[in-house]
C-alpha cells in the first residue's frame, strides 16, 4: 500500500475550512440557537433620493446614479431575511408639502408597517428612475420627525448628494442642526449613503453620520460594489460567523493572541477576491450607552486596521458595523460573561 503523502496546500485548505466553521453560541446567549438570523434593529426606513442631482452617469455602468441607487436597494432588500421589522420606503419629496408645519413630506412607496418581503420588493419596483425636483436633504430632515417615534430602535438609510437647496431669503433651518435635534429626541440611527462631490457636500454628509454613536456615513461606491451591505446592519447571520476577537476591558487594541486568527482571515481573503468581511464591534454592559457605542466602533476599526496594515487588504473589503452592548452572547453579571461580550465578530459575505 502506498504511503499517504503530506500535502502542505491541502493542510492549509483544511485549516482555513476549520477556521470558517460557525462558532457555537456561549452559555447564557440571548440568541435562539435554532435561529440562523438575529435581528439587530426593530424598524428601518429608506429615504430614496430621486432628485435631478442624481441624474448623472454612474461610472461606466451604463446607468444613471439614480438607476444604480434603485438597483442597490433592490439587491440589498433581496438579501434580507424576514425578521418581523416595521419598514418604510419613501422618496424625499411630495410636491407642495415641504412646509415645516405640514404633517407629510415624503412620497410613501411602502408606508411604514410590517415588513413583507414580496410587497416591499413590489414597492421598490415602483421607485422612479426619471429624476424630478431639487435636492431634498434639508426638507428630508425637516420632515423626518413624522416618520420616527416607532417602538424600539429605527435604522434610517438616507441617500443624498449633500447639496444645499435652501431658497435664498427664506429662514430654513440647517439640516445638520435638525438631524442633531432629532437624534436627541428619538431612538434612531442614521446611515447616510453619500454621493457628495464637493468638499463641502462630503463634509456635511460625514457630519450627518456622526450625529450619534450608531450613525455612520457610507460612500455610494461602497454600497454599489456591495449592495447587501446597505441593509446588512439590520441582522447578523450566525451561519457565516468567523472566530470572535476578544478585548480587554475598556480597550480596543488587538491582543497578540488573536493575530494568528486574523492572519488566517487575511490569507483567506487574499486568496478569495470575491469574498469580503463584515466586522461588527460589541462591548459589555459596563458604561454608558454612548461610550459603549464609540468603544465598539473603535474595536471594529482596530481589527480593520490590523488587516489592512498586515495583509494589504482594501478597507472596501473590510466593512464595519458597531452595536455597543447589544446582543450579549453571555451573562454580563459575571466577569467571564463580560469577557465574551467584549468582541468583534467577523462574518464572510460574497460579492453579488
Amino acid at each position: 500500500m502506498n504511503a499517504i503523502r503530506y500535502c502542505p496546500a491541502l493542510s492549509l485548505s483544511l485549516l482555513l475550512l476549520l477556521t470558517l466553521l460557525p462558532i457555537p453560541a456561549a452559555a447564557g446567549t440571548s440568541r435562539d440557537s435554532s435561529t440562523r438570523f438575529l435581528r439587530m434593529s426593530d424598524n428601518f426606513l429608506i429615504l430614496y433620493d430621486s432628485s435631478t442631482a442624481m441624474d448623472v452617469p454612474y461610472r461606466t455602468s451604463g446607468l444613471s446614479r439614480l438607476e444604480m441607487e434603485k438597483r442597490i436597494i433592490r439587491k440589498s432588500a433581496a438579501a434580507l431575511p424576514d425578521l418581523g421589522w416595521q419598514a418604510g420606503l419613501y422618496s424625499h419629496w411630495k410636491g407642495g408639502l415641504w412646509l415645516h408645519g405640514a404633517g407629510q413630506g415624503f412620497n410613501p412607496y411602502y408606508a411604514t408597517g410590517n415588513f413583507d418581503k414580496k410587497r416591499f420588493s413590489a414597492a421598490i419596483d415602483r421607485l422612479p428612475t426619471r429624476p424630478s425636483g431639487p435636492p431634498m436633504l434639508q426638507r428630508a430632515m425637516m420632515k423626518l420627525e413624522h416618520l420616527l417615534g416607532l417602538g424600539g430602535t429605527t435604522q434610517v438609510f438616507l441617500f443624498s448628494t449633500g447639496e444645499d437647496a435652501r431658497f435664498p431669503g427664506l429662514d430654513e433651518p440647517d439640516p445638520l442642526r435638525l438631524a442633531r435635534e432629532l437624534a436627541a429626541r428619538y431612538d434612531f440611527c442614521l446611515t447616510v449613503i453619500s454621493s457628495g462631490r464637493t468638499r463641502e457636500e462630503k463634509t456635511l454628509l460625514e457630519n450627518l453620520g456622526r450625529i450619534n454613536g450608531c450613525s455612520q456615513t457610507v460612500d455610494f461606491d461602497t454600497v454599489a460594489a456591495h449592495p447587501e451591505y446597505l441593509l446588512g446592519k439590520l441582522y447578523m447571520d450566525g451561519d457565516t460567523a468567523f472566530a470572535n476577537v476578544l478585548f480587554d476591558f475598556d480597550r480596543s487594541d488587538v491582543k497578540a493572541g488573536y493575530r494568528p486568527t486574523l492572519n488566517r482571515l487575511g490569507a483567506f481573503l487574499t486568496s478569495h477576491p470575491q469574498t469580503y468581511a463584515i466586522l461588527s464591534g460589541f462591548t459589555d454592559a459596563i458604561g454608558t450607552e454612548a461610550y459603549n457605542i464609540g468603544l465598539s466602533e473603535r474595536r471594529a476599526r482596530s481589527v480593520q486596521k490590523y488587516l489592512t496594515d498586515n495583509h494589504r487588504l482594501s478597507p472596501a473589503r473590510l466593512l464595519l458595523y458597531w452595536y455597543g452592548k447589544q446582543n450579549p452572547v453571555a451573562d454580563n453579571d459575571t466577569a467571564a460573561g463580560r469577557r465574551l461580550n467584549r468582541r468583534v465578530t467577523i462574518s464572510l459575505r460574497q460579492k453579488r
